[in-house]
């Protein structure tokens, strides 16, 4: 199958179909085609719909409750959303063509002038002012959270681990909440394998985590999971589970300290990565 025809038939000037070359191997249609409607159906397909099939079609693929539209696309070898040109330049986006931004908390203020986040904060950015240049601009991040913050999933966990770790067998390979931390990392600030520790984020949250000595990460960042909850910020919560509800395993939610940062078109959080300061607790 092609692309989706998903941003017109042209722009400037230029045909956004696939070439004649790109063709569904059978397709009754040769190249690139729109995506299928009622109205353009036949003209497309070359085909005769009865006043019947006409009565009981949807306006387009997606709403059509009685599948005719599917069902002719699939008898003429072609998929009902079109058949386009693949897009090297978004014209919709603010950069049309992909490229770098520093994250709004980075530790290299030197990337930070080379490759700066959009100049202008938005406005209304699905209900919430979002904040991006005014932001990464009003410090020097990294003076004060010189380490990199990385969460991740862990392969016997899911999500927030509420299922996960009301299983006491998949509760046993991950019992409590913890940090991968780089020995030589750790040595700097004092903590211990096995010590606890402090992960201190720009946002002025804090989590309460175990140290685990670990050379899967390097000596400039630390890894923690987000599976856990039921504790914050060093508080134990786990008393408001209603009882017999509490799970096996408990422990900080890494989100209480991942950075403020979102993507400037989806509004997706920047929760994957991040700076932060530790310590020893």
């Amino acid at each position: 199958m092609g692309f989706r025809n998903r941003f017109g038939m042209e722009h400037n000037g230029v045909s956004q179909m696939a070439a004649e070359s790109v063709s569904v191997k059978g397709s009754k249609v040769k190249g690139g085609h729109p995506e299928i409607t009622k109205a353009n159906i036949e003209e497309v397909l070359g085909i005769k719909l009865t006043e019947a099939e006409k009565a009981m079609m949807g306006a387009n693929w997606k709403v059509d409750n009685s599948n005719l539209i599917v069902q002719k696309c699939m008898e003429a070898g072609i998929a009902p959303y079109g058949n386009a040109r693949a897009r090297a330049i978004v014209w919709q986006f603010p950069d049309q063509i992909p490229m770098h931004r520093e994250p709004l908390h980075s530790p290299r203020t030197d990337l930070v002038k080379e490759y700066p986040s959009f100049e202008k904060d938005k406005p209304n950015h699905y209900r919430v002012d979002t904040k991006y240049g005014t932001l990464q601009q009003s410090r020097d991040w990294g003076k004060d959270f010189p380490v990199n913050l990385v969460t991740g999933r862990l392969v016997n966990m899911n999500g927030a681990g509420m299922e996960n770790r009301a299983s006491k067998y998949l509760a046993a390979l991950t019992p409590e909440m913890f940090c991968d931390i780089h020995p030589d990392l750790a040595n700097e600030y004092g903590i211990r394998n096995g010590g606890m520790m402090w992960i201190h984020s720009p946002e002025g949250t804090k989590i309460k985590v175990k140290a685990k000595f670990s050379f899967s990460v390097s000596p400039d960042r630390i890894f923690i999971p987000f599976h856990f909850a039921g504790f914050f910020q060093g508080e134990d919560r786990t008393a408001n589970f209603p009882e017999g509800t509490a799970p096996y395993a408990s422990g900080e939610s890494a989100n209480t300290v991942t950075n403020y940062g979102y993507d400037i078109i989806t509004q997706i959080p920047e929760t994957k990565g991040g700076i932060c300061r530790i310590e020893k607790a």
